[in-house]
């Protein structure tokens, strides 16, 4: 049985279609890292703030400890925190146009494999 090979222009489509696909998975992914990164601070702010004044912090360094203050480690995540905030919302701009991407890409395809006849699965 002969392969049959679909139209130039189908599998362009179908490659667009695929790479929108891939990107919104990564940007995705990204996404949550970094809403779970950003509770994981914002636990660690509300722990901070509720420890006695005289209790030793310590920050994580690869795999050594390094005594801070807790004034320069809450300054540390305070600025990680905002970093992260910035993140989030330039990967949800992101999602929120390859979604559209996605959307049409899909429409298009649909409509080439209807204009050759060819059923999609």
């Amino acid at each position: 049985m002969a392969e049959q090979r679909l139209p130039p222009e189908i599998q362009q489509a179908i490659i667009e279609f695929e790479n929108i696909r891939n990107m919104l998975a990564k940007v995705e992914t990204e996404l949550r890292l970094t809403e779970s990164e950003l509770l994981e601070i914002d636990e660690v702010i509300a722990n901070i703030k509720d420890l006695p004044d005289d209790v030793e912090l310590y920050k994580s360094v690869g795999h050594i400890l390094i005594k801070k203050d807790r004034e320069s480690l809450m300054k540390e995540l305070e600025e990680r925190k905002e970093l992260l905030q910035l993140k989030q919302q330039k990967y949800r701009n992101q999602l929120e146009q390859l979604r559209k991407q996605f959307s049409e890409s899909e429409k298009r395809l649909r409509e080439l494999l209807a204009k050759y006849g060819i059923k999609s699965g």
